[in-house]
C-alpha cells in the first residue's frame, strides 16, 4: 500500500496501548473470563476467514475485515452489536475499501446463511437472522465508530520485502504468511505497527528452518560462539 504509515490514521489513532484495551474491555471481562473473551474473537475471526474464502476474496480483504472487527470491539462492548452481524458487515466494507469490488448484498447474505448452517451449526442452531437493511445500517454504525479511518496497513508487504532480503523464499514465505494470518486471532494487529508484526512472524517462522539446515540444536550453538 502506498503512503506514509507514520502519517496515517492507522499509526496515529489505531496503534493502541495494552492498558487501554484492558480498560475498554472492563465491562465484558466482568462477565467473561479473559480466555472466554479471546475464544469469542477467535471464533469470529474464523467466521470472517471462512466467509471471505467462500466469497473468493483476497487475503488482504479478509485481514482488513478482521482488523475492522477488532477495532470496533476495542472501543465497544460485545453487547453493542451482535458480532454475528458485525462480522459480515466488516467483510462488506473491507471489500469496497480494498477495491475488490462491491459484493452484492444477496450474495453476502446467502453465503452467511450457508456458512452458519454448514460450518457454525455447533454454535448456532437457527439460521442466519439478518437481512440487507441490517447490514447497511450496521455499516454506518461501523464507519462512525472507526471514525472513517479505513486504510489498514497490513504486514504482508513488509514480510515480502524481508523474505526477499533474507533469502530462503521458497521455505519461509508460505509459513510466515500463515503465521501472520493466524496472528489476526490475537491482539497484535491492535498493539503493533505492521512492520514489527512482519519481523516477529518472520523470525518465528525462520527458526525451524535454521535448525533443520544445521541439523541439531547443539550444532546451532557451535555455529555461533
Amino acid at each position: 500500500m502506498a503512503g506514509n504509515f507514520w502519517q496515517s490514521s492507522h499509526y496515529q489513532q489505531w496503534v493502541l496501548d495494552r492498558q487501554d484495551l484492558i480498560r475498554e474491555r472492563k465491562h465484558d471481562l466482568s462477565i467473561l473470563s479473559d480466555e472466554e473473551y479471546q475464544k469469542i474473537f477467535i471464533f469470529f475471526a474464523n467466521f470472517i476467514q471462512i466467509l471471505g474464502e467462500q466469497l473468493k476474496l483476497r487475503q488482504q480483504v479478509i485481514a482488513t475485515a478482521t482488523v475492522y472487527f477488532k477495532r470496533f470491539y476495542a472501543r465497544n462492548s460485545l453487547k453493542c452489536i451482535d458480532p454475528l452481524l458485525l462480522a459480515p458487515t466488516c467483510v462488506f466494507l473491507a471489500s469496497k475499501v480494498e477495491e475488490f469490488g462491491v459484493i452484492s448484498s444477496s450474495r453476502l447474505l446467502s453465503t452467511c446463511q450457508t456458512v452458519v448452517k454448514n460450518k457454525l451449526n455447533y454454535a448456532y442452531a437457527q439460521e442466519f437472522p439478518y437481512r440487507t437493511n441490517h447490514i447497511l445500517e450496521c455499516e454506518f454504525y461501523l464507519l462512525e465508530n472507526l471514525d472513517c479511518c479505513l486504510i489498514v496497513y497490513q504486514p504482508y508487504r513488509p514480510l515480502l520485502q524481508l523474505v526477499q532480503d533474507i533469502g530462503h523464499e521458497d521455505q519461509l514465505l508460505a509459513l510466515a504468511w500463515r503465521v501472520i494470518n493466524d496472528s489476526l486471532r490475537t491482539d497484535v494487529c491492535l498493539l503493533y505497527p505492521p512492520y514489527q508484526i512482519a519481523i516477529g512472524e518472520c523470525s518465528f517462522s525462520f527458526t525451524p528452518h535454521v535448525i533443520a539446515e544445521v541439523g541439531t540444536l547443539g550444532e546451532v550453538g557451535e555455529s555461533f560462539p
